[in-house]
This record gives C-alpha cells, sequence and structure tokens, in this order.
C-alpha cells in the first residue's frame, strides 16, 4: 500500500510490484486480486497492453468506486450525510479530505488530487478564470459569512479567495473600513485566536465560529443585513471525471441539498469534521440550502464586490454543462 501510494496516479505495474517487493509473481497477483474486490485498488489500461496498478482513489470513481471528496470544517453541512448515503447507494464510498482553507481545497480539485470540492461558488469562479479544469453543479448553501469584530479601526482578517474575502470587500464599501488593512488568516482557528488575543480588531468568518466569537461577547455584522441572500459555497468537480460519475454526482447533491432544505438535523459527520455538536445546532440558524441556482442571489454579491477574476460571466462559465 505505501508502494502504491508513492507511485500515486501514475500507477505501477504488477511486474514492478514483484521486482520492487520480491515477492513471487503468483502471490502479488493473488494479493491484488483480493484488494481489486475490495474495492481498494484497480487494474487499468497502460501503455500498449500493459496494465498498471493504482489506487481507487486516485482513479475516476466510476472504476474506482471511491469519491475524494474536499471540504473545510464548517457547520453549513447539514446535507454531508445524506449527499454521503446517496453516493454509496449508487455504489460508492466517500474519503473525505479535509483542507484549512477553501483555496487550498479547491487548488487540490484543480490538480486532480480529489474528485470533488465543497467551496465557495467565488473561489471555484476565480480558480477556472485562471486555468483551472472545474465545473460546478447547481445549488449549494445560502448565507453564513459574518464580520465578527472589537472595533473596526484596526487591520482586519479574512480567509483567502473565498466568500469571508468577497464579504470582507463589500462591508468595507458600506462601513468605509480601509482595505490597506486586510490580511489574512491560514486556517479559520487562527483568525479566532488572533481576535481572541488582540492580534487583529476583526475578521469575517463562516460558522460555527462566528456564532462562537459572538458567544465570548464580541460583536457581528452578518453580509446578508446588507446585501440579500448570496451562495456561499457549492459543489465542483474536476473536468476528467466521467460523464456516469459526474450524473451520479449531480443527482445525489441535488437529492441531499433538497432534503436539508426540508430539515435541520445535524448530520454525524460534523463529528467527523471535528464540529462541536451544539455549536454546531446554534448555528444552522445561519444557513438556508437550494439545491438550484438563483441568479438574483449571486447578483446580490457581484454587484458590489465583480472585478476580472470575478464576474456574473465567470460564474456562469463555471456553472455551464
Amino acid at each position: 500500500m505505501k508502494l502504491l501510494e508513492s507511485y500515486g496516479r501514475d500507477g505501477v505495474s504488477q511486474g514492478e510490484l514483484v521486482e520492487v517487493t520480491g515477492y513471487s509473481k503468483s502471490w502479488i497477483s493473488e494479493l491484488l486480486k483480493e484488494l481489486e474486490e475490495r474495492g481498494v485498488l484497480a487494474r487499468v489500461p497502460g501503455p500498449g497492453k500493459t496494465k498498471r496498478v493504482v489506487l481507487s482513489k486516485y482513479l475516476d470513481p466510476s472504476l474506482g468506486k471511491v469519491v475524494r471528496l474536499g471540504l473545510v470544517r464548517a457547520s453549513e453541512y447539514l446535507f454531508l450525510q445524506n449527499f454521503i448515503s446517496r453516493l454509496r447507494s449508487h455504489g460508492y464510498e466517500v474519503e473525505l479530505v479535509i483542507f484549512g482553507s477553501v483555496s487550498e481545497a479547491t487548488a487540490a480539485l484543480a490538480r486532480a488530487e480529489v474528485h470533488l470540492a465543497i467551496a465557495p461558488i467565488y473561489t471555484q469562479a476565480v480558480f477556472r478564470a485562471l486555468g483551472a479544469p472545474i465545473r460546478a453543479y447547481p445549488g449549494g448553501a445560502i448565507g453564513g459569512a459574518s464580520l465578527v469584530y472589537r472595533d473596526l479601526e484596526g487591520p482586519v482578517l479574512s480567509s483567502r479567495a473565498s466568500t469571508m474575502e468577497v464579504a470582507t470587500v463589500v462591508l468595507s464599501k458600506f462601513l468605509g473600513t480601509e482595505l490597506s488593512k486586510l490580511g489574512y488568516y491560514r486556517v479559520p482557528e487562527e483568525g479566532v485566536e488572533a481576535l481572541i488575543h488582540g492580534r487583529t480588531s476583526a475578521l469575517t468568518i463562516w460558522e460555527p465560529y462566528a456564532t462562537h466569537l459572538e458567544s465570548l461577547g464580541f460583536r457581528r455584522i452578518r453580509l446578508s443585513d446588507f446585501i440579500g441572500k448570496y451562495y456561499c459555497c457549492t459543489l465542483a468537480r474536476h473536468e476528467n471525471l466521467s460523464h456516469r460519475a459526474s450524473d451520479d454526482v449531480k443527482e445525489s447533491w441535488t437529492e441531499a441539498l433538497a432534503e436539508a432544505r426540508k430539515s435541520r438535523l445535524v448530520g454525524e459527520p460534523l463529528s467527523i469534521l471535528g464540529m462541536d455538536r451544539s455549536a454546531a445546532e446554534r448555528a444552522l440558524k445561519e444557513y438556508e440550502y437550494l439545491e438550484h441556482i438563483e441568479w438574483e442571489y449571486i447578483k446580490n454579491v457581484l454587484d458590489y464586490a465583480s472585478g476580472f477574476l470575478l464576474n456574473i460571466s465567470l460564474v456562469k462559465e463555471l456553472l455551464e454543462n
């Protein structure tokens, strides 16, 4: 398994595994057969008549039956348990890959290190504008961004290339704050610590972090109070995903969002993400869910934060199938 991991997406021939390990050809063959039946790996066509042994997580899900899903820790994933369950009903196993920021998750998707990523539609649009081969599925979470502060005179922190950065730009126009004081945190915990210990005066952040900071006595301004409803995170795929796998993902995503729109139950995957259940439940009121795109909600943001790498045309291109 360590050898196969080291070869990554390129894989390795069965003959090379025999050479490198020193085990017999028959023993390697039997082991590979067992692991393939368990869905751990697959033997796929290589150059000529050869076959390459590749870990399932590096293959298209229609071959490997493993979906690698990149995401960050956030309480908006009310739909996650149902999404995973529906993918399993199509025969896929789901591997969650947790990143510190949405830009890291989207970059991993652009490099095909994950098959899917849940990230802000604005982040996805910027990455696609820079050449990333990614597309987004319609629908997602609405809301969740807040400016939390002790005062509005000092520096403001945000996550880079995210809904939070867009929120910072929009709110700065309404509040008259100076963007030259804008800095970035790499992971949300870093921003929370900076505010608590006085290293920053304010930060834009998502749930449940904003609700937690508010409970500590910090003041909060919601982006929705200024511009109305807006999309936060949507689901994007790498363009090399097969039509079959993409259709299964889209169906599972749409059904999971529809269920989330009707239900307010917190699913088990939030504990997998290291989220405190009670904090997540308190923060759920900050989100809504839609299984389709309302362009009015996209426009609510882009009327204030549109630029050469983020505009309505680029978002539409991202969502085209």
